[in-house]
């Protein structure tokens, strides 16, 4: 495994996305947040899950664009910076996880950024 790869791995291990996302059934998983999801979450979380959507597809697209020239700086730095905002959902993360409606919609979502890394 290249060092980069296992970066990447242990970034997402660091945020809770782990294999266990796959074990969500192909009929419940979407490339992206569906309405009718969002909806049975609360407000707060509702926000959250917005956030966290905005922040993955950036982290997708530096990523893809990370892959196309693996030495330009600045795709380092953006990666650093949506690193930084990453623990920054942790707290919140952590306590929404507790809920096991928001618990199952989080992990459908992470499987687009899973499949990506």
């Amino acid at each position: 495994m290249s060092e980069k790869q296992s970066t990447r791995r242990k970034f997402l291990q660091y945020l809770g996305l782990t294999a266990g996302a796959t074990i969500i059934t192909a009929s419940a998983s979407a490339a992206g947040f569906d309405l009718e999801e969002i909806k049975k979450l609360t407000p707060p979380q509702q926000v959250f899950m917005v956030e966290y959507e905005q922040w993955m597809n950036d982290y997708i697209k530096v990523i893809r664009e990370q892959k196309n020239d693996p030495t330009n700086i600045i795709y380092h730095q953006q990666l650093t910076e949506l690193s930084a905002k990453a623990e920054a959902f942790q707290p919140v993360l952590a306590e929404m996880m507790k809920d096991q409606t928001f618990a199952l919609i989080y992990r459908v979502s992470i499987e687009k950024l899973t499949k990506e890394i």
